[in-house]
């Protein structure tokens, strides 16, 4: 795991713009950072690494790494590296390192950019052709390790966070802010943000997941690939239920090996829900590892999950650190410097509350932490899926008993009025005001108000997998990913996710609509698959809780004037109308969406002192 970063450009880079790069980079990889230059005409390029050692920590495996007329520079992991390996070796090639570093770069070199398909793992990574002048970009499929670049006027700038590109290239460029996506933030939340390859810089781009880039610095001509299409996870099977657990549980299995794999101590966030509780109960009773886990526990009982994450301790014997959330004297201190890492507002409160297991996990050497981001998005965790479930067995002979058993189990379950209907779909298949709840109330704050049309790419013409792979790529787990990312690397700290293997992803996507949901309950394969493995309270446990907290947990709002805070920002008050926050009543009516809000709004202050419009 490492940061990278790379300048392409006629005016050579002074060293002190070198020297403070590397320093910038420090956190992503505090073991090692260098560069190497390359000279092409009237061209000069940089390429730069910071190391995190997690496989082979011996120096012999130091970025950027150079074969012939190739260097890499590498952020992520390559988990089947080892198979490749082996592969490679039979085809006569030969190695000099333990890393993964090194096989990505061999891959490259025998089976060129079609090596990406051969990867199982996470990676953001440059390779650059000194015989070619040819710089090859690529991103892993679900966009778990970040890029970013910026290309203009026969300049290309890239790297694993903003802050790189904004110190390499010219502030009169690249300092300008993106308004409408900081206004799609505010109003629409943290689901709209990855609709588009657009960040909160105008001219700054996110190479989106599952693509190469090519540059050729002879021209200075680029081109993007898409190296796997996303219609391909989707490939139905007939297979039945009882193959569809056991196909399930052997593929989480294999994908959790593979993510074990570290010179590293390896740590995992447990929540108490059905995901994290799985990894961590296949981790101690199948692979025999002594695993240290922790937790985030918020008096609000609506996301307080301590009874369960005690359920999995005393059946795993894991060891669980609690990090209780209370009013917290430096909230906005903290907050500050959490955006001023992102270079970017915080999607949601739940990763203000994530960073303190980054933390914690830090000041205990833990250099790897494992999480269950995507299995809501491919195995059925959200209310809603209950609904599209319901209108995708309508015609089906047991529609009745899913219907009664989502009135019994499930209703009484959902707090959003909107999701209490179990029509909603059938009479409206098209409707998606729940993915930008309030929305329309949210957008009267503004001074100017924005298009609030919600879009959605078809993949698929099934509502609820289509739905799905909305979250999967767009709207969940991009946001997830990134957040982590950016946390995590904030104290040196690699984090995978088991859920996001290309197998497990793609079986779990074939799978039949109406047999995702059994008996009332959501994630009904996954629960089967971890039978045996997962303490059966916490396993058959119906309630979604999330990863989240209430902002009045961290904020004593008889003592904080929102408004009076709020208004010593001159460049919000172009933004919003200030006066009439004094409408937000935050003692009484306190709902979900007014917490996110006004989250939104405490961060988007910040944002904008920081980076003035």
């Amino acid at each position: 795991m490492c940061g990278v970063a790379g300048y392409i450009d006629k005016t050579e880079l002074e060293k002190n713009k070198i020297l403070k790069c590397l320093k910038l980079m420090k956190l992503r990889g505090p073991n090692q950072q260098s560069f190497s230059n390359h000279y092409f005409k009237d061209k000069s390029l940089s390429l730069f690494a910071s190391r995190l050692s997690i496989i082979d920590l011996n120096q012999r495996s130091n970025q950027p790494i150079k074969d012939k007329n190739l260097t890499l520079i590498y952020n992520g992991e390559i988990y089947n590296y080892l198979e490749l390996k082996s592969e490679l070796i039979k085809k006569g090639v030969k190695f000099k390192t333990g890393s993964d570093s090194e096989v990505l770069l061999k891959s490259y070199r025998v089976w060129g950019s079609k090596c990406v398909s051969k990867f199982e793992g996470m990676w953001s990574f440059a390779i650059y052709d000194e015989i070619k002048k040819l710089l090859f970009v690529s991103k892993d499929r679900f966009g778990e390790k970040p890029l970013y670049y910026y290309y203009k006027n026969n300049s290309f700038i890239f790297g694993s966070e903003v802050k790189y590109i904004l110190h390499l290239g010219s502030k009169k460029n690249l300092h300008k802010l993106n308004l409408e996506k900081l206004k799609n933030y505010l109003v629409n939340g943290y689901k709209v943000l990855n609709k588009n390859d657009e960040t909160f810089f105008k001219n700054i781009k996110k190479l989106e997941a599952g693509t190469n880039l090519y540059l050729n610095l002879k021209n200075m001509s680029i081109k993007f690939e898409k190296y796997e299409k996303k219609n391909s996870l989707i490939s139905p099977n007939n297979h039945s239920i009882k193959q569809n657990i056991n196909n399930v549980r052997s593929l989480l299995e294999n994908s959790l090996k593979l993510r074990l794999r570290s010179d590293v101590p390896v740590a995992f966030c447990l929540s108490g829900g059905i995901d994290s509780s799985s990894l961590v109960s296949i981790a101690t009773k199948k692979f025999n590892k002594k695993v240290k886990c922790f937790s985030i526990i918020d008096s609000d009982p609506k996301y307080d999950e301590e009874k369960n994450i005690d359920l999995i301790k005393k059946d795993t014997g894991c060891e669980v650190e609690k990090i209780y959330l209370g009013e917290k004297k430096n909230f906005f201190g903290r907050l500050e410097n959490l955006i001023s890492g992102h270079d970017s507002p915080i999607s949601t409160l739940a990763y203000y509350v994530h960073s303190f297991i980054s933390e914690n996990a830090s000041k205990q050497n833990f250099k790897v932490i494992l999480s269950g981001t995507g299995a809501d998005e491919i195995l059925t965790g959200y209310y809603d899926h209950f609904l599209l479930h319901l209108y995708e067995t309508k015609n089906n002979k047991n529609f009745l008993e899913n219907l009664n058993f989502w009135k019994k189990h499930i209703r009484p379950l959902v707090r959003n009025p909107i999701l209490r209907n179990p029509d909603l779909y059938i009479k409206n298949k098209n409707f998606r005001d729940h993915v930008t709840f309030n929305n329309d109330t949210f957008n009267k704050f503004l001074k100017r108000r924005i298009n609030l049309r919600f879009k959605e790419k078809k993949y698929s013409p099934s509502l609820l997998k289509n739905r799905m792979m909305n979250e999967l790529f767009h709207e969940s787990v991009p946001i997830n990913l990134h957040e982590d990312d950016l946390n995590s690397m904030n104290y040196s700290i690699e984090n995978r996710s088991p859920f996001l293997d290309t197998n497990l992803v793609k079986y779990c996507l074939s799978i039949k609509n109406q047999n995702y949901i059994q008996n009332g309950y959501g994630k009904f394969i996954l629960r089967e698959a971890v039978k045996g493995y997962v303490q059966n309270d916490v396993r058959l446990d119906r309630v979604k809780k999330g990863f989240n907290a209430n902002l009045k947990t961290m904020i004593n709002f008889k003592k904080f004037n929102l408004c009076n805070y709020l208004s010593e920002s001159k460049d919000l008050k172009k933004i919003i109308d200030i006066k009439k926050i004094k409408n937000l009543d935050l003692e009484k009516n306190y709902t979900n969406s007014i917490n996110k809000f006004v989250f939104s709004l405490i961060n988007l202050k910040i944002f904008l002192k920081k980076f003035t419009i």
